[in-house]
């Protein structure tokens, strides 16, 4: 069968995810396995225009197209969703994602799919075709939801895949592979804990890891192919078993030709362990993020994210001792929030003093405990466009901050916390600086990593701002700067 795999943007044509889609490549390395013929079309990477895109898909003319989308890509999955239909009733449509598992037969109600996978969709993506191209009966694919003489009908969930070591390696070669800076590899799914604003429809709690033998191949492959050399460890919490990770450490080390950057993301209250990010750093490990979402100890018990905030501090500066640069990752506009608790935030974000910073605000995704709290305290929000959920756009009113003031305390964030850095690095570093990108400049003929990498605060602060103003008229990009100023110096 010839199957064609979608990954939607939140907007087309705006390139604001380069991370490479490991779902639909998953899912496309299994349905290659079992001979079935698969494209897939990247475009939160790859430009799209309508009138190509039926064009391209007459001359294709698949049977199945399978569409991965999130909240904020609702619009944006409908629009090709659509399109399809418009272009060939007959083209069967599966849609896949967060999303889409969280409310299946509402998303069927509003578009023109004929089938929702919920969950993970390697077992039962290779199912449904096998089923499609006999003309087969539905009703026992677990995991699925399809219509049936005019009615949206949901099987039972399917179980999650237990042995990840029996999953191909994703089909790289199916991705536009020269669109992404950083290669994306994933080595266990689930987290064990449980906060209230995280979805886990389709990862959950039960934490599944692939062995360190299968992944060192993995990577190497990888590497071997394309040479990326960065790699970005997507897993919802990377140092949960350090025996696991020690493993791993030690096949890398013994590989003396594989040499590569690395980054992923890790909870403050599981790095505590020097000698772990000694050897993480050895292995080219250069950056960490950190979820830390609030400062402010109120909000801390309320998204029940079950850490303190000493050991935010001591993450942070055990990992910057490794030699190993930190991102603090924060959220502003919980339901709770109010001017307090946000610039208590803030403080503790300049406090421990991490090199990266990035500011959310606050979007209550479907199946979380978050959305069920919000959705009860402000039923209107059901009403908001999905587009709105893009952890940039204001979706409420919180208990002590108004939704349109809530863009300017994230702008005022940045500021506070990165100003002094900024300064330093355009006064007293300013000369040093210059002549290590020149040398680095010279030595890899780019600029574009090298400049964040020798002014990162300077580089930081101005990307997250002008990201948030960018499509503001000019005369409120300068109200909003100014009111950034007045709540910055408030923070104090």
């Amino acid at each position: 069968m010839k199957i064609l795999l979608i990954n939607t943007p939140v907007r087309f044509n705006k390139w604001q995810n380069l991370e490479m889609p490991l779902g639909i490549a998953y899912i496309g390395s299994e349905l290659e396995r079992r001979k079935h013929s698969v494209v897939i079309k990247d475009y939160e990477v790859e430009p799209f225009d309508e009138g190509q895109f039926t064009g391209y898909l007459k001359g294709l003319a698949p049977e199945l197209v399978g569409i991965s989308f999130r909240s904020a890509s609702y619009a944006s999955a409908k629009t090709i969703c659509c399109l399809i239909k418009k272009v060939n009733p007959a083209i069967s449509i599966v849609l896949g994602g967060h999303h889409a598992s969280a409310f299946s037969v509402q998303t069927m109600s509003d578009m023109p799919a004929d089938f929702v996978i919920r969950g993970e969709g390697e077992y039962t993506m290779p199912e449904l075709a096998e089923r499609i191209a006999q003309e087969g009966d539905f009703s026992k694919i677990a995991g699925l939801t399809y219509r049936l003489g005019g009615k949206i009908l949901e099987n039972a969930s399917s179980e999650n895949i237990a042995d990840l070591d029996r999953l191909n390696f994703p089909a790289w070669h199916l991705l536009p592979m020269d669109k992404y800076v950083t290669g994306s590899i994933l080595t266990s799914r689930g987290c064990p804990f449980n906060c209230i604003y995280c979805d886990k429809g389709i990862s959950t709690r039960q934490v599944r890891f692939r062995p360190v033998e299968n992944i060192y191949k993995e990577i190497a492959e990888f590497e071997k192919k394309y040479k990326k050399r960065r790699i970005y460890f997507v897993d919802d919490y990377f140092f949960l078993d350090k025996k696991r990770l020690r493993g791993l450490f030690e096949l890398l080390l013994k590989d003396k030709e594989l040499k590569f950057k690395w980054s992923c993301q890790a909870r403050v209250d599981g790095v505590d362990d020097a000698g772990l990010l000694a050897d993480a750093k050895k292995t080219g490990c250069d950056l960490i993020i950190y979820g830390i979402e609030t400062g402010d100890e109120d909000e801390l018990r309320y998204i029940n994210k079950r850490s303190v905030l000493g050991q935010a501090e001591r993450a942070i500066r055990l990992t910057k001792k490794a030699g190993i640069r930190t991102r603090a990752n924060f959220m502003i506009g919980f339901p709770i929030s109010t001017k307090e608790t946000v610039t208590n935030s803030v403080r503790f974000a300049k406090k421990i003093n991490a090199d990266l910073y990035r500011f959310f605000i606050v979007s209550p995704l479907p199946n979380t405990v978050l959305w069920e709290r919000v959705i009860e305290e402000y039923p209107e929000i059901s009403r908001v466009s999905w587009d709105k959920f893009d952890f940039y756009t204001p979706c409420f009113d919180t208990k002590g901050i108004k939704r349109i003031d809530l863009v300017k305390y994230v702008l005022a964030a940045y500021f506070y916390v990165l100003k002094n850095k900024v300064l330093y690095e355009l006064t007293i570093g300013f000369i040093p600086r210059t002549l290590k990108l020149f040398y680095l400049t010279v030595k890899n003929r780019r600029i574009r990593g090298n400049l964040s990498k020798v002014f990162p605060a300077s580089v930081n602060l101005f990307l997250e701002v002008w990201f948030i103003i960018r499509n503001l008229a000019p005369y409120k990009r300068i109200a909003y700067l100014r009111q950034m100023l007045l709540i910055a110096k408030a923070f104090k």
